[in-house]
């Protein structure tokens, strides 16, 4: 993983009905240097719009999940029907660098572990995703963390692993740096 390589955040912002979703809102507004999206084809093409030529090491996706699901906006992604977005969502699948990760701040996600292996198999990254209730403004999940490792090694945590969280500092001098 490139000290130059981008770091990216993306919030979805909207209710599964199209509204304003007030927790996506809070999260943009105490967020810098984020994306927004309203679907996985606005994630997809804004996050590639963001990154440019430039690869990226990490990327955040603050959404709404369930156990059964990640919603992108209008769009429930659940492993049943994962093939349905397989083809929008591999549009990413070049711009990881080598060690990547997807960190899925989503509610209960993580206990949804085929739906993180599809990612993790279609995007060639490690993915963490927390097994219990999400605070993104508090970078928090009250229950353990779902980590698959980018070579597939598959483990559990009480907390982020350090390179994953969130953090201003570093993202902010990624941010800068991975622009030259």
């Amino acid at each position: 993983m490139s000290s130059f390589d981008a770091e990216i955040i993306a919030i979805d912002e909207t209710t599964a009905s199209g509204g304003v979703d007030i927790v996506g809102w809070l999260e943009s507004a105490t967020t810098f240097g984020e994306i927004n999206f309203t679907s996985v084809d606005s994630f997809v093409d804004n996050v590639l719009a963001e990154l440019g030529s430039r690869k990226m090491s990490l990327l955040h996706i603050q959404v709404h999940g369930s156990p059964q699901h990640v919603r992108f906006g209008r769009h429930y992604v659940r492993d049943d029907n994962f093939d349905t977005y397989r083809a929008r969502f591999s549009r990413l699948a070049g711009k990881f660098s080598s060690g990547a990760w997807v960190d899925l701040r989503a509610c209960n996600v993580g206990q949804n572990l085929p739906l993180l292996r599809r990612f993790h198999s279609l995007w060639n990254t490690g993915i963490v995703a927390g097994r219990g209730n999400q605070n993104n403004l508090f970078d928090a999940n009250f229950g353990r963390y779902q980590v698959i490792h980018p070579d597939g090694r598959e483990d559990t945590s009480f907390f982020v692993p350090a390179w994953v969280k969130y953090d201003t500092t570093r993202r902010g001098i990624r941010e800068v740096t991975s622009r030259f």
